[in-house]
């Protein structure tokens, strides 16, 4: 969450003081001295609280508010006001304020006050991610096949859900292994309460502590103040453990303890905090390899693993693939307002004889081209194949079809990203794509933006 505070008010002493009594208390402030600087700073960032004098040169409170609420209006606003302008105060709440304060100014009235809509806004983010958990909800439903394999590991989940049991998901990336540890989620107990999922080989070991426990203010060097693990955050809900294979092994003992005593402490703490968790954990390592290696902990893989689930890879499910493909036509004709209906018999087949390295998410990856590329209402060889002379030199040598697909979309999407010279909302638009998924295209491709600086300074040359 955004805590940083915006301080507006011309008068220099009260700004500066309040500033720094605001630092010390480990809230970190921009302090400004007029409106119109007050403007400037809201629109370059986000601030979760702006405390606003009335009556300021070059733009008063009331105009500095009308701004905030046209382009941050997640910020809680706090009028600063003189005796005489208490009626402007009142205009300030009906605007969109959510409080005002009387000159001279207390502090502690208002630090309190801070402190207060700080908690607010602390409670709106957990239910604003309470209600996105709760409805994106993942059923067995969404997980699909129909082989034997697969009905095993609907049975599995449906028996395991209501036990308290941990569990052990294993399977290839790519394979659906968060989606399994959602539905588990879905159909327990706990469904009311939060899914918090963390990969543990995505944060450094240094950190992993403190992500997990949390931390208490001058725990280390750029602990400024308390923070919350993932353990409290989760709050007797799920605890997903992802790549748990890839945890350090200076982690595991203490995660081992945190399992087992129902309890945790973070980093700088002397004091244990009481947990109630459930905790699902999955991996595409081989644990039992990596206990032999001295990788990983064997009591910790037996506190995990009392209940194991095993995903089969898609190569092994291949009577799956037709089912998956119209799933994942079913899903972006909705994301993208598309109308295909499927795919033609020649693309089938081979869809059926690819090897899918990836797994589901390969594929997933492959048919939500598809569909963006899709001319008419079937998706064809040439919509997961290349089109066109630009992508046609990309292609070849790419025998595999994830990595010519990879290519071709690189391509692409550089050249509507030269056409629209670099707009990326531009360029969005004109691939029918979010924003959002565009910047995550141009990341995992590696596709670098300099390249177009270059070419157009040996233009301008």
């Amino acid at each position: 969450m955004i805590n940083e505070i915006l301080l507006a008010d011309d008068e220099a002493t009260f700004r500066e003081t309040f500033a720094k009594v605001l630092r010390e208390e480990g809230i970190a402030v921009t302090d400004v001295s007029n409106g119109t600087d007050a403007i400037d700073a809201v629109m370059k960032r986000p601030y979760a609280i702006a405390i606003l004098d009335i009556q300021m040169p070059g733009a008063d409170g009331i105009k500095v508010l009308r701004e905030i609420m046209k382009v941050r209006p997640e910020t809680r606003v706090i009028m600063i006001t003189a005796y005489g302008t208490v009626e402007m105060a009142v205009e300030a709440i009906r605007l969109g304020a959510c409080d005002y304060v009387m000159k001279p100014v207390i502090f502690d009235e208002m630090l309190a006050k801070l402190r207060q809509q700080l908690r607010y806004l602390d409670l709106e983010e957990e239910n604003q991610e309470l209600k996105r958990e709760l409805g994106s909800q993942f059923s067995i439903e969404q997980i699909v096949g129909r082989t034997q394999s697969m009905q095993q590991v609907f049975e599995m989940i449906r028996k395991v859900a209501r036990t308290k049991s941990n569990i052990l998901i294993t399977g290839e990336s790519g394979t659906g292994k968060e989606l399994v540890a959602r539905a588990i989620h879905s159909l327990g107990s706990r469904n009311g309460k939060r899914f918090v999922a963390v990969n543990c080989g995505a944060i450094p070991e240094n950190l992993l502590e403190s992500e997990l426990f949390g931390h208490k203010k001058g725990s280390f060097t750029s602990a400024h103040e308390d923070k919350k693990g993932l353990f409290e955050t989760a709050g007797g809900g799920t605890l997903f453990l992802d790549e748990i294979g890839q945890m350090p092994i200076s982690c595991q003992a203490k995660l081992l303890r945190a399992v087992e005593d129902k309890q945790i402490l973070p980093v700088g703490s002397t004091e244990p905090i009481a947990t109630d968790l459930r905790f699902v954990a999955a991996t595409n390592r081989d644990l039992l390899d990596e206990i032999r290696e001295e990788r990983f902990r064997e009591d910790l893989y037996y506190r995990m693993n009392v209940v194991g689930i095993h995903l089969p890879p898609l190569r092994d499910r291949k009577e799956d693939i037709p089912l998956l493909v119209n799933h994942f036509i079913k899903k972006y004709n909705a994301e993208m307002s598309k109308q295909c209906t499927g795919v033609s018999d020649e693309t089938m087949r081979m869809l059926m004889s690819y090897e899918w390295k990836g797994n589901v998410r390969e594929m997933q990856n492959v048919i939500e081209r598809a569909v963006i590329f899709a001319e008419d209402d079937i998706i064809r060889v040439s919509d997961i194949g290349f089109v066109g002379s630009g992508a046609t030199a990309v292609s070849q040598g790419n025998d595999v079809l994830y990595d010519a697909v990879k290519a071709y979309e690189k391509e692409h999407i550089r050249q509507v990203l030269n056409k629209y010279d670099w707009n990326k909302a531009e360029a969005a638009k004109a691939l029918k794509v979010g924003l959002s998924s565009l910047y995550r295209k141009i990341d995992e491709l590696e596709i670098d933006p300099c390249e177009h600086r270059r070419k157009g300074q040996r233009q301008s040359a």
